[in-house]
């Protein structure tokens, strides 16, 4: 049985919500897709070949402009670039909406249309490997992405939205190309590498393990190649991850012992439609999960925190996966104060944007295309268009 989740919405707050998508989408279309982003900052025009030539500088410079207010990354002169992942999140990527799917946008907008032309961006921006990258290069403390560089999240994010909204089959010869690029240059096979193996890396050379990652290429690739060695063998890799509390901290790197709210969102989404597809013996992981998640992840009050059991700075990304993540576990009514929230401090209507977040010094003026704008869409329509999984599981 499925739950509509205008059960518990009133026709205003739906109207409202519409509103707002359709103003966050008229911003971005306005803009071709194309924007600034959080991790974009080695491409400042002032990023000079000293900072570009070493890890450390290179990693200051970057968490610099990550962190520094709009006014510092304007002057930074960041170009605008055009992300695969905002077009894959567009085309329903994360078990979203396809924007072809969207409910009264009006009379002029032709979904499908729409959907086609994101469907053709995407194949055109594939690399040859058979993946898909961001479009700035950038560094982690783990390892560093060149500009376009293929990795596991965009890739999957993309053959995700390929599938959903793009309507193209598993086997499509884009889709295999993924899949290979997947179990060729991603895959850190036990035979191999012994006990430090059984999971997916981030990027071909780099052997960081990161669990949401891990999950979500062992979800792609089942769903390209049903038969393949393996899925298994990562998602149980994931599942004795978890610690005895329910939470998965981020990886397994001295620096990666952290708990976030959009991370762990992830996971239990895609425990979730693993378990929803078919997948045994998820159930106790999920309910765990859900439990640490409800309990640490959100405030006093219902409102999500970036980081678990932390009340600092509220995150677009994170209150946007809160959405999503308590809308598919049937939290309806908490998913739909999450939503009315989040637009009062966040949403800026005159140019139809969202904000970065709010912290202690007030509001975060910054507007990423992906991490605010493409998120926030990909969640209001959720809101809007999805119905509610059932199984029992509402509003626990």
């Amino acid at each position: 049985m499925t739950v509509s989740f205008n059960n518990v919405m009133t026709v205003a707050d739906a109207e409202r919500l519409r509103a707002v998508r359709g103003r966050v989408w008229q911003h971005m279309m306005d803009h071709r897709f194309a924007g600034v982003d959080p991790f974009d900052g080695l491409h400042s025009k002032y990023t000079g070949s000293v900072i570009l030539r070493h890890r450390i500088s290179r990693l200051a410079w970057l968490q610099a402009m990550k962190h520094a207010p709009a006014r510092i990354r304007a002057l930074a002169a960041i170009p605008s670039m055009l992300n695969p992942k905002t077009l894959a999140l567009m085309l329903g990527a994360g078990d979203g909406v396809p924007v072809s799917d969207w409910s009264a946008s009006g009379a002029a907008f032709d979904g499908a249309k729409i959907a086609s032309g994101l469907t053709r961006q995407l194949l055109a921006l594939q690399n040859p490997d058979g993946g898909w990258g961001y479009p700035f290069a950038w560094q982690a403390r783990a390892f560093f992405a060149q500009g376009g560089q293929s990795n596991a999240i965009v890739t999957c994010f993309v053959v995700d939205g390929l599938l959903n909204g793009g309507k193209l089959p598993p086997d499509h010869s884009a889709l295999q190309a993924a899949a290979m690029f997947l179990r060729r240059d991603l895959w850190r096979d036990p035979s191999v590498t012994g006990a430090d193996g059984g999971y997916f890396g981030y990027i071909a050379g780099a052997d960081a393990e990161i669990h949401n990652v891990t999950l979500w290429a062992a979800w792609i690739l089942w769903r390209l190649v049903p038969d393949n060695s393996c899925s298994q063998i990562a998602i149980e890799r994931v599942l004795g991850q978890q610690r005895d509390d329910g939470a998965w901290v981020y990886g397994k790197r001295p620096h990666h012992g952290f708990v976030d709210g959009f991370h762990s969102g992830y996971i239990l989404d895609l425990l979730h439609r693993l378990d929803d597809a078919g997948w045994p013996g998820l159930q106790n992981a999920m309910d765990r999960g859900w439990q640490f998640y409800q309990r640490a992840c959100f405030d006093d009050h219902g409102l999500p925190r970036s980081f678990a059991g932390k009340n600092r700075y509220l995150d677009s990304h994170a209150v946007a996966q809160a959405m999503a993540t308590l809308h598919r576990f049937g939290a309806v009514t908490q998913a739909r104060d999450v939503a009315q929230f989040a637009i009062a401090p966040l949403f800026d209507h005159k140019p139809g944007v969202f904000y970065a977040g709010q912290g202690r010094f007030g509001k975060d003026r910054r507007v990423f295309m992906r991490w605010t704008q493409a998120w926030m869409v990909w969640a209001v329509s959720i809101m809007l268009d999805k119905e509610i999984p059932g199984g029992g599981r509402q509003e626990r």
